[in-house]
């Protein structure tokens, strides 16, 4: 064996456009492929890319897609970081943690969204808690070298009965080691999952349905409608 064939890969660098150096640095979790300026090699799907301004100083990392027009999706801006699993196990207790502060009051309600995609710094991955089965909705390729990780992650920091995946349709077909509709860890599921929402009881089609198989973001508006109608005859048009 040749003495360099252990080494290990160069990183994947990335020199992107001011405007993408403007733009990344106020925050925003994409970067497309037309911004990207030159790269030092090809990379591959979920591999981490670190972005370098015009002086070739650390600007940001993320995961790689060659596939899709967002070719990276920003996990970190700033300082450079190691995004190893300790970084990732706080990453997700943020969330955790957030959602426990927020229902800690509210016992009834038990379907609700625990990691909200970029908005929590999770590009392209969305958790939603329906009672004990977590869904897991991913719209990048790029996250499939990291689930098994994140899957350890989210058992001992999350455990429920069961995770469910759920892919978006521009990647069903990309890995056929990740499919669409499955229970990835922990019980088998038949039919819907019952939840509860302000203390009125919902079934979600977490396999098949919408989303991740119920619209959690419009709880207030059923809430508000409750109290609305409370007593009264109401025709649903």
């Amino acid at each position: 064996m040749r003495a360099d064939a252990q080494k290990p890969p160069v990183r994947l660098k990335l020199s992107v456009s001011p405007k993408a150096e403007t733009i990344l640095r106020g925050g925003h979790p994409w970067l497309f492929s037309d911004s990207i300026r030159s790269q030092n090699r090809e990379g591959a799907a979920g591999e981490l890319a670190v972005i370098y301004d015009r002086k070739d100083a650390f600007l940001a990392i993320g995961l790689y897609d060659p596939d899709s027009p967002i070719r990276v999706r920003v996990l970190h801006a700033g300082k450079p970081a190691t995004l190893n699993e300790s970084w990732w196990r706080e990453r997700l207790r943020r969330c955790i943690e957030a959602r426990s502060a927020m229902f800690a009051k509210d016992p009834n309600t038990t379907g609700y969204r625990v990691c909200n995609g970029e908005s929590e710094g999770w590009p392209g991955w969305v958790i939603d808690r329906y009672a004990d089965t977590l869904v897991l909705k991913i719209y990048s390729a790029a996250w499939f070298p990291h689930l098994e990780m994140l899957l350890n992650l989210l058992g001992t920091e999350l455990p429920s009965s069961r995770v469910v995946l759920r892919l978006s349709r521009n990647i069903q077909s990309k890995d056929p080691a990740w499919r669409d509709g499955t229970v990835i860890r922990g019980e088998p599921l038949e039919g819907a999952v019952v939840f509860h929402e302000n203390g009125i009881a919902f079934e979600a089609e977490v396999l098949r349905g919408q989303k991740t198989g119920f619209f959690l973001d419009q709880r207030d508006n059923r809430r508000l409608v409750g109290e609305l109608s409370r007593g009264r005859d109401v025709l649903n048009a």
